[in-house]
Order: structure tokens, then C-alpha cells, then sequence
């Protein structure tokens, strides 16, 4: 087994305290010993194994010192640890959706509450909700630019049923819409998306009503990976500048 292979074995198979346990074990050795092993006492036998299996392919490459292989467990621990923040995690509302970090309202407010330099809001069908709303107002006043980009009738040639003057009355932020004579094919605007300062994101499948936030079954996921968010936004914005979303 090559050490690399080893490598991702031990980062599969030990916790981070057991891997920052085995980096200060294996840093002042210049060759592999049993005492990389002994420093993880009461591990699982999954875990010494790999540990062991780490420690032959090693001792059969003489290039690589224990500063080196410290070096590598430590990032790869760094790495996995973002990527289990990165992960997305579902959002859900009605019925067993327990506990506040998984209800889409909570995670709403979250998120907005959050918001330090932009929000970007995406809704198919929108009402003036007072959290809701008390958050948007809340972040205009911390100087936060707040685009919203809600479906109407007009446009939908009544395809869309619903409220057209959601948050109407919040002084600070930008009304879009997707004009009629920029759709085919009887289109409709029916993303539901919230972007938080290009870092985290909301997507999913409710509506901004209290309907689809108390009462109905909704799924939806929040990610915190700021590549993906960064997309999301980068695709809504270059539909606002081509003209296919314009201000309301």
C-alpha cells in the first residue's frame, strides 16, 4: 500500500482528536516506530490497523520523514473538516420536522439574520411575512443591499395567482421581475432561492408564505459551500444584467 492510500485510510477511520493525537506522535520521528500506534490507546482495532498499515508504507519509503506525514495528516483532517461544513443539510417543514435547526423558518431567519453585505431573494409566489419582513428591514439598516425577485400576474399572464406586492412597503431594497416579453413558451418564475452574502444559500421547494413555512410538506437545503452559493448568485445577477430580469 502506498502512503497516500494509507493515508486516506487513517483520515477514514480516526476522529480529529486521534488524528492530531497521531501528527504530534509521528512530527519529531524521522523514521516510522510503534509508538505512532501505542499514542492512540483504546482506538478501535479499524483504527490501529490503519495506523499500522501507515506505518509499513512509510518504513518502505525512505524520502518521507514524520514531519512530512504530521504535515499531511493535518490537512487532510483541515480538509475533511470543511468539507463536513461545506455539506449541504436538509431544511424541512411539516410533519417530524423536529428540532429548529431543520425548520425552514428557523433557517430563514437564520441565514437573513446572518446577512452582512447582500441578500438575494428568489420566490414564486411571495406574501408580506412580518419575520420576514423584520429581517429585510433589519438588514437594509445594517447597510446590506437586498435584491427580491418575485413572480406577478401581469407577467405571467395569469398563470400566477397570487399576492404581486410582497414587502412592498420596505424601504432599501430592489424589486426584479422576469417581463412578459423576456419568456417562452408560457414560462413561469418559479424559483424559490435565498443567497446570503455569495456564502451560504437556501434553496428549496417553499414559497414565501406562511402557508409553505408552517403548514405544508417542504424540502429544501441549506449550503454553506461558498462555491456553490457564489454560483447561484453569479446566475440570477447575469440574468439582471442581460435585461431577462428587470427592476420592478
Amino acid at each position: 500500500m502506498s502512503v497516500a492510500a494509507a493515508l486516506d485510510t487513517v483520515l477514514c477511520r480516526l476522529s480529529d482528536v486521534q488524528l492530531a493525537t497521531l501528527a504530534g506522535a509521528c512530527e519529531p520521528l524521522a523514521r516510522p516506530s510503534p509508538v505512532c500506534a501505542t499514542a492512540l490507546a483504546g482506538a478501535s482495532p479499524a483504527a490501529l490497523d490503519a495506523v499500522r498499515e501507515l506505518t509499513a508504507a512509510w518504513d518502505a519509503d525512505p524520502a518521507i520523514t514524520g514531519a512530512g506525514v504530521a504535515l499531511a495528516l493535518r490537512v487532510g483532517a483541515g480538509a475533511r473538516r470543511q468539507s463536513q461544513h461545506n455539506r449541504p443539510r436538509p431544511v424541512w417543514t411539516g410533519p417530524g420536522a423536529l428540532g429548529e435547526q431543520r425548520l425552514t423558518a428557523a433557517v430563514l431567519h437564520e441565514l437573513l439574520a446572518r446577512a452582512e453585505d447582500r441578500i438575494l431573494l428568489v420566490s414564486f409566489a411571495a406574501h408580506t411575512l412580518p419575520t420576514v419582513a423584520a429581517d429585510l428591514r433589519a438588514a437594509v439598516a445594517r447597510g446590506c443591499q437586498v435584491d427580491v425577485v418575485f413572480e406577478n400576474s401581469q407577467d405571467s399572464d395569469g398563470r400566477y395567482r397570487g399576492y404581486d406586492h410582497a414587502f412592498a412597503t420596505i424601504d432599501g431594497i430592489t424589486r426584479w421581475r422576469w417581463p412578459a416579453e423576456q419568456r417562452e413558451g408560457g414560462g413561469v418564475l418559479h424559483a424559490k432561492l435565498l443567497v446570503i452574502d455569495g456564502q451560504r444559500a437556501l434553496i428549496g421547494s417553499a414559497n414565501l408564505t406562511q402557508q409553505a413555512l408552517s403548514a405544508n410538506l417542504e424540502v429544501g437545503l441549506a449550503v454553506a459551500d461558498p462555491g456553490v452559493a457564489a454560483a447561484l448568485e453569479s446566475h440570477i445577477r447575469g440574468l439582471m444584467r442581460s435585461g431577462v430580469l428587470a427592476p420592478a
